[in-house]
């Protein structure tokens, strides 16, 4: 497996220098299962599937539920789903229903009432979390030969898309994240680039605050109303690519340490301080800050460099000239990665009743037919050779070269597994400390009370065999994957 880790981590950048790539409730944001209007208008009329080959019309279709975080390509994927619904051959309507930023919650409320979907893309590392459950189907029966070798070389990776030897997920599209700033504002308030370090990061936004709140236009907003999927997206990104550990952890010791965290947690402290955040971004989540930021009332946030180009395509058109930067650092320059995350796409629900059928769904998912078109248009950047190879580069780089992956994008190592702490989370508790909750008042106090309380929970799920102890001697985050070629 090490041969194979390092033929993916030498593959993965040449194969995306040439490409582009998460409402809170409980209800789906999108449920496509009809075709859109135009294909409507050949459907049956009393709306029953239609017959095909080898399928009696008397017998009803096999819906398949496919449930995604990604809202940002609905409306490419609307057209997509409603096609295979209406030309496949094999009796599957497909159900395709969008959430955003409570994915996981929603998720595991549907495992828990034994009414998950059949197919499950892999957002806020839903395989790395249901895995262990047992949620996960192998896929390695499914998959030919011929299958494998589309993906190319080292593409099926241990702790990414495999499992103890075993193929739960295929390569898909890759993704990491850009400061997104708006170019107007930024003219307006007299700032002539993009912050590059943290401290800049907070000047920036108190200026066009100062400046532009009588407009109601502020600094800088992120979707804090839901903890993990604000910071993942930001700080965790700017701390990997600062030198420091992935998500807590790190790799050289093999335990939890937050120490690295303290400058970034600090700045967006000062941020909220200073008056310089957008009103009401601790209740945001994800699609009304975009709403805002598309209206011209937000400076800057980070977010995906898959999802944002369409979102203000489709989703949310915008007239606002806005544009991407590298996230800023302590000191402004990149004495790590940035962590991208790829190598996976969709997995599908071992306790499914239809898996073949499912498999027949993920194969359209995957397909060239899906994937050329999903990847010229700015959608994702897509991973797979063959795509690839017949694809044009999308005019979202064309229009923003700072959405290209570069040589600071790299793959990280997966964290280890089913580390439960008591009490808050790392995500809670930071942004208990951005808000000024008097419990973490105390920033060294509380980083340390998180690295006692991951470890002692590491500690215990690796004693009782529900996680493993992962250490790479001589990890270096510059260069992530070298440690475990050794």
């Amino acid at each position: 497996m090490k041969r194979v880790l390092k033929a993916f981590h030498v593959a993965l950048p040449t194969v995306l220098a040439v490409a582009l790539l998460p409402a809170c409730s409980s209800e789906p944001a999108v449920n496509i299962t009809a075709a859109p209007k135009e294909a409507a208008k050949d459907a049956p009329k009393d709306n029953k599937p239609q017959a095909s080959a080898g399928t009696p019309a008397a017998q009803a279709a096999t819906k398949i539920k496919i449930w995604t975080q990604n809202r940002h390509d609905q409306v490419y994927m609307t057209d997509k789903i409603a096609k295979f619904n209406k030309e496949n051959k094999d009796g599957i309507e497909i159900d395709y229903q969008m959430y955003t930023d409570n994915y996981i919650q929603t998720l595991d409320m549907a495992f828990a009432t034994n009414d998950a979907p059949d197919i499950i893309q892999d957002g806020q590392n839903a395989l790395k979390k249901y895995y262990p459950m047992g949620f996960a189907a192998p896929l390695d029966s499914y998959l030919k030969p011929e299958d494998k070798a589309r993906y190319g070389p080292g593409a099926f990776v241990d702790n990414i898309n495999m499992y103890d030897g075993k193929i739960y997920s295929m390569p898909l599209s890759g993704t990491t994240t850009r400061l997104i700033y708006n170019k107007g504002i930024f003219k307006k308030a007299g700032i002539a680039a993009p912050p590059k370090t943290l401290a800049e990061l907070v000047d920036t936004a108190k200026t066009i605050t100062d400046k532009l709140k009588g407009e109601g236009i502020y600094g800088y907003a992120q979707n804090f109303k839901s903890p993990a999927s604000a910071l993942q997206r930001s700080i965790d990104m700017i701390v990997t690519r600062d030198g420091g550990v992935e998500a807590g952890y790190d790799f050289a010791t093999g335990k939890f340490d937050f120490a690295s965290y303290k400058p970034v947690l600090q700045a967006y402290r000062d941020m909220f301080v200073k008056g310089a955040m957008f009103p009401g971004t601790e209740s945001l989540d994800i699609d009304p800050l975009r709403t805002q930021f598309a209206a011209g009332k937000i400076g800057m946030y980070i977010s995906w460099t898959h999802a944002e180009p369409g979102v203000y395509k489709d989703q949310f058109p915008t007239k606002e000239d806005w544009d991407v930067a590298p996230l800023p650092t302590a000191d402004g320059t990149a004495k790590g990665s940035q962590m991208l995350q790829g190598g996976t796409g969709y997995f599908m629900n071992a306790k499914s009743k239809n898996l073949d059928k499912a498999w027949k769904v993920m194969q359209y998912l995957y397909s060239d037919d899906v994937e050329i078109g999903y990847h010229e248009a700015g959608y994702g950047s897509i991973m797979i050779p063959t795509v690839l190879q017949k694809a044009k580069q999308p005019d979202t780089i064309k229009q923003r070269p700072g959405l290209a992956f570069t040589d600071s994008d790299k793959l990280w190592p997966a964290i280890p597994l089913n580390v439960k702490p008591e009490g808050q989370d790392m995500y809670q508790v930071f942004v208990g400390y951005m808000l000024g909750a008097k419990e973490y008042s105390d920033l060294d106090k509380t980083l340390e009370d998180l690295k006692t309380r991951y470890n002692t929970a590491f500690d215990k799920a690796v004693a009782d065999g529900s996680s493993k102890r992962i250490v790479y001697a001589g990890f270096d985050p510059k260069d992530p994957t070298k440690a475990m070629n050794k």
